[in-house]
């Protein structure tokens, strides 16, 4: 997809991305920015009688999610994606567990193993598609298809794997203790469990790339083909060689299904696996989280550059255009993608930060 109403050039943002993707650069890297509503809120108000309620009303979602996208202009490589969600732990939903929410950001799983000889249960059964929440998301994701009329990209839901669906199957001391008691039989449980990751990517990918689009998600990536954010926040419970030994051959099962992979890397504990993520040939690109407290992005140019060394792009989180500008001074601008957190108070204002970006990309 390659022509949108509410972003005209998106065909350029696309260029720029595949480039980054391969560690290279068209007229600038792709710059991602927010600007501050220019137009009111003009949707649906949520009547729902608790949170639950609200996160699956289909409908609802999908309007709000709509008038929510009206109210932006999208400048320099931000464009609109509408995407099917009902919070992170849908992967192991279809393992059983049943999901809270504490309001309209947050929801948590009902762990469903209790020992570790429960563990078994989860080798032997088959991931449920036909679950509840499962079928909220095809029924949002296809509603926003049928509703899109050119205006924005549809999106795949926010899925985790590998280790962090056995994190929300059982609680994640328990499962550090269970490493312990049988590594052998957890490295079972989390093989299956990225099997089933992996036949969740492939039919989310299906129902957005047969109605046209590419791949984005609650990330706003993009790619003309199966593209994901592979992740593992419940590694930084283990030694890096645990995390090899266990966790990275899952890893790998999850990248070999999709065509481009960006790696959500968070929180400082995570950087101690980070030489192993460098290792894998197939994954093209890497998104550094320092987490709050730790900015700015060129606090972590060391880091930004191990990763561009190892011919790996990078999802930059800079604090503001001054610091985005600062990065891409020490490290250019091939393979680096600019992700502004803070919102610009008007489309002026981004464009003209976007241009001082495309003037040192130039240089």
């Amino acid at each position: 997809m390659t022509a949108m109403r509410w972003k005209p050039d998106f065909d350029q943002t696309a260029a720029r991305f595949e480039a980054w993707w391969h560690g290279e650069i068209t007229d600038r890297p792709p710059v991602t920015v927010t600007v501050k509503p220019s137009r009111p809120y003009a949707g649906p108000v949520s009547q729902h009688a608790n949170a639950k309620d609200r996160w699956l009303d289909v409908q609802f979602q999908v309007e709000h999610g709509i008038a929510l996208l009206e109210q932006h202009d999208y400048v320099g490589d931000a464009f609109p994606r509408l995407y099917a969600n009902v919070g992170p732990e849908i992967t192991a939903a279809l393992f059983g567990v049943d999901i809270h929410y504490l309001d309209e950001r947050t929801g948590w799983a009902d762990p469903v193993v209790h020992s570790l000889d429960q563990w078994q249960n989860i080798l032997d059964a088959k991931p449920d598609f036909d679950n509840g929440y499962w079928r909220a998301i095809q029924r949002m994701t296809q509603l926003a298809i049928e509703a899109c009329d050119g205006r924005y990209v549809v999106g795949m839901t926010d899925l985790h794997g590998n280790y962090d669906i056995l994190s929300a199957l059982r609680e994640p001391q328990d499962l550090c203790m269970d490493l312990l008691d049988d590594p052998e039989l957890i490295r079972r449980v989390g093989a299956h469990v990225s099997a089933a990751f992996v036949e969740a990517f492939e039919n989310c990918y299906r129902q957005v790339a047969d109605a046209g689009f590419g791949s984005t998600t609650w990330c706003p990536i993009y790619h003309d083909g199966p593209a994901y954010l592979p992740s593992c926040d419940f590694w930084c419970m283990v030694s890096p060689q645990m995390a090899r030994d266990l966790i990275l051959p899952d890893i790998e099962t999850e990248i070999k299904a999709m065509a481009r992979t960006l790696f959500h890397l968070d929180g400082p504990e995570a950087l101690g696996h980070l030489d192993a993520l460098l290792e894998l040939p197939q994954l093209n690109a890497v998104q550094w989280v320092y987490g709050a407290g730790n900015g700015p992005a060129l606090r972590w140019i060391d880091v930004y550059r191990r990763i561009r060394e190892a011919g790996k792009s990078i999802e930059v989180h800079a604090k503001d255009p001054a610091d985005a500008l600062h990065v891409i001074e020490q490290l250019g601008a091939a393979g680096v993608w600019l992700h502004l957190i803070d919102p610009f108070d008007d489309a002026a204002s981004a464009e003209a930060f976007i241009e001082q970006v495309a003037s040192r990309a130039r240089r």
